[in-house]
Parts: structure tokens; C-alpha cells; sequence
């Protein structure tokens, strides 16, 4: 035998299969070998399903911040216009910039008809408002910036569900009353001034279409008190991801006296919580396809005790260690490599098909799996890795090929003289 057969070949692969066919008094190996098969599988669709919504919900998150938000920022509050204007020219001279604008921030209290809400207020010039094709895309029918500049009767876009808590729609008026008041004989005394709903927006992340108003930056001036000035200068880059390199750039041109800051400064917390909360998932779900992975070695240690007197056999014909350590490890990793195929099949089947499941199952229960008032998104999102899935692959065979090979090396340490004694 030991000349005949080549490492891992036809006749190795033979009886490793079947020493996978348990008979029926063996029940309990084909038993665990199930319960192996399922195990891994379900490790790894669960891995491969929390990693890909996870990257999908940092990836639409992010993409929602980034096409409301802009990418860098430039502090120009207590700067008169021509500062801004100057810094502005400057700011353009960047290859890397593609969008500069000045704009306002500012806290507001909403009412209409006896309703109020908080809200954000945002200033910004038509023109540049009319390039957030997040925002424009998701204005209803009805509704646009035909009198964004208005004077007489300004018109703003609201947010869809600030909308709805205030009970207004397009063409009605919103009054806005600003802290920062105008000082009168009496004190001080707040701002206030009606507006038209000229649209009503959905960006489909609950942080920003229960809260934010877009104003025109005129009106916002006005309405603040800012003068001829802004709070900040909004930039945007070819590419969010590279926003050091341009805020260098920014500096050697700009001089050390101007705060730069990006999105990350501005959202630190939340992108340091999506970064923590990935890496944390992630290492807890590799333990949990470790141990799934474990249980190959309880079904091996039972194929071997059951096939001991065939072991003795082999190796007094002429079998090797080596055959008979690649016999077992055949028998067994290829449990592992049957539950991870099942888990990779299943978990990319689910992750494609995700919202369309998600839907099924709402529709089924009437109950909503993902509210966008806890989750900030409307939907749940998914989004597949391929670098991700290869990694869960690679590391799912090497932590069973590592548990196969340890078990495998012990049943061909088997003393044949030992086995056939008490047969």
C-alpha cells in the first residue's frame, strides 16, 4: 500500500470518505459531524451577515453626513465678508477642492399653529444648495427653490418629519424665533420672522430630517445677526478620505492662524464608536467560529476510538503515520470546508437579498425591525466586503485545519501491536 499510494490521493481520499459515512452503530460520529457541518455554518453566516451590515450602516451613514455635511471646514465667525471672500479665492486655488461656500449654523425654535420644535437652522447660497444632489433629490413633488432668495416672502426647505411634527406643508408658513435677539429699549428681544415652506426634504437619516431647515444665507445673516459674515466655510474635496492632505494644503496656504478642522473632527465621536464597535464584533464573532470550529475535534476523537482496529489494520499492511494522519485530516477538514461554503453561501444570499427580507418579515409581524428614529437610517443596510468574506475564509480553515491536524497527529501515533490486543 505504502507504494502504491501517493499523499492525498485516490486511495486516502476514499477511505476518508468513507470514515465519513458512519454507519449505524456509529451513529454518534455522523451525529457530531451534523452538528460540526451546522455549527460552522452558522458561525460564519452570522460573522459574514454583522460584518457586512455593519459595513453597510458605516457606509450610508457616512454617505448621508458627507452629502449634507461637507468634508472640510474653515472658522470664520467675527470675519467681515471681504475675509471670507478672500479666504474663499484662496481655498479654491486647492486641485483637491471642489465646493467652497460660506454658511451659518444656528439653534432656532419652530412654530406653526400652536406646534414648536428645535431645529437647525443652516444658511447657505442658493446656487451651492441646488449642488447637494442628496437634498435636491429627495425634495417632494411640489416643492423646489424657485423663491429661496425671496424677499418679500422667503421660502426654506424642512426636513420631512419636522414637517410633520409642526403639521405644515409646502407653501404654508413656519415662524422662526432666533435667541440671538435685537436689542430694544426694553432689552433684549428675539428675533422672529415667518417663513414659506418652499419644500420639504428626506434624506433618509432621522438626525437630520426631524431638525434641519435650509435657509437662504441672506435671510440667515439677517436672522442671526451675522452681519455681512458666516460661521464657517464649507469645503468640499474630491476625495472625504484623504481630507489630511488637503487640510496641509489648506494651511501652507491659508497661514497658521486659520482652524481648519474635517468631518472626522467634527463627528469624532460617532466615527470612533462605528470604528470600536466593528472591531469589538468582529473578534467576538471570530471566537464564536473558533469554538464552532472546536467541535470538528469531538467528532474526530470519535472516529478514532471507533476506528482504531482499522487503524492497527492499515499500519500492519504498510500504511504510513503520514497516510494515516492525512486520512483523518481529510475526513474532518472537509467538515470544515463543507459549513464554511454553506455559511458563505447563505450569509452573501442574505446580505444581497436583505431588504427585500427585511420587508417580508415587517409585513408578516406589522413590526418594524428597524426604526429610523432609534437607528438615525430608514432601512437596514448591507453591504459585502470581499476582502472581509476572504478573511472569514481563511481564518475559518486555518482554525479547523489547525483543530483537524492536532487530533489527526494523535490517531496516527496509534500502536497497531496496542489496538489489535484486546480485539
Amino acid at each position: 500500500m505504502s507504494g502504491n499510494s501517493q499523499p492525498f490521493g485516490l486511495f486516502e481520499r476514499m477511505l476518508a470518505g468513507r470514515y465519513l459515512r458512519a454507519k449505524r452503530q456509529h451513529g454518534g460520529v455522523a451525529l457530531i459531524s451534523v452538528i460540526s457541518v451546522v455549527a460552522i455554518t452558522l458561525a460564519v453566516f452570522a460573522l459574514i451577515v454583522t460584518m457586512s451590515v455593519m459595513n453597510g450602516f458605516r457606509e450610508t451613514l457616512l454617505s448621508r453626513i458627507l452629502g449634507v455635511n461637507g468634508h472640510v471646514y474653515i472658522d470664520v465667525r467675527n470675519m467681515p465678508g471681504s475675509e471670507i471672500d478672500r479666504l474663499s479665492a484662496l481655498v479654491r486655488e486647492s486641485a483637491e477642492v471642489t465646493h467652497v461656500t460660506p454658511i451659518i449654523n444656528a439653534q432656532a425654535l419652530a412654530t406653526s399653529e400652536g406646534l414648536a420644535s428645535g431645529v437647525i437652522v443652516r444658511g447657505i447660497p442658493r446656487e451651492e444648495l441646488a449642488q447637494l444632489p442628496i437634498v435636491m433629490d429627495s425634495i417632494r413633488p411640489g416643492g423646489g427653490l424657485e423663491n429661496f432668495q425671496g424677499v418679500e416672502a422667503p421660502s426654506i426647505l424642512v426636513g420631512d418629519r419636522l414637517a410633520a411634527a409642526l403639521g405644515v406643508t409646502e407653501n404654508m408658513a413656519i415662524t422662526l424665533i432666533s435667541p440671538q435677539g435685537s436689542a430694544t429699549p426694553f432689552g433684549l428681544t428675539p428675533r422672529r420672522k415667518a417663513f414659506l415652506v418652499g419644500g420639504v426634504f428626506s434624506v433618509g437619516m432621522a438626525e437630520f430630517d426631524s431638525a434641519l431647515i435650509y435657509m437662504p444665507l441672506e435671510q440667515a445673516q439677517v436672522m442671526f445677526g451675522k452681519g455681512d459674515g458666516a460661521d464657517e466655510l464649507e469645503i468640499r474635496v474630491q476625495d472625504p478620505d484623504r481630507t489630511l492632505q488637503v487640510m496641509m494644503d489648506l494651511r501652507a496656504r491659508l497661514g497658521p492662524d486659520a482652524f481648519i478642522y474635517d468631518w472626522r473632527a467634527k463627528s469624532q465621536g460617532l466615527s470612533d464608536a462605528l470604528v470600536v464597535e466593528r472591531n469589538v464584533m468582529r473578534l467576538i464573532l471570530m471566537i464564536l467560529v473558533a469554538i464552532a470550529a472546536l467541535n470538528v475535534i469531538t467528532g474526530l476523537i470519535m472516529l478514532v476510538k471507533n476506528k482504531g482496529r482499522d487503524i492497527a489494520i492499515l499500519r500492519t499492511i504498510g500504511a504510513t503515520r503520514g497516510a494515516i494522519m492525512r486520512v483523518f485530516f481529510m475526513a474532518s477538514a472537509s467538515l470544515g470546508v463543507l459549513g464554511l461554503s454553506l455559511g458563505l453561501l447563505l450569509g452573501i444570499g442574505f446580505c444581497m437579498n436583505i431588504e427585500f427580507i427585511q420587508n417580508t418579515i415587517q409585513s408578516l409581524t406589522g413590526f418594524d425591525l428597524f426604526p429610523g428614529t432609534v437607528y438615525s437610517l430608514e432601512t437596514l443596510p448591507a453591504r459585502v466586503e470581499w476582502g472581509e468574506v476572504a478573511f472569514i475564509s481563511v481564518f475559518t480553515i486555518g482554525v479547523t485545519f489547525a483543530s483537524t491536524l492536532i487530533t489527526s497527529w494523535w490517531a496516527s501515533r496509534f500502536d497497531p501491536v496496542e489496538a489489535l490486543r484486546y480485539e
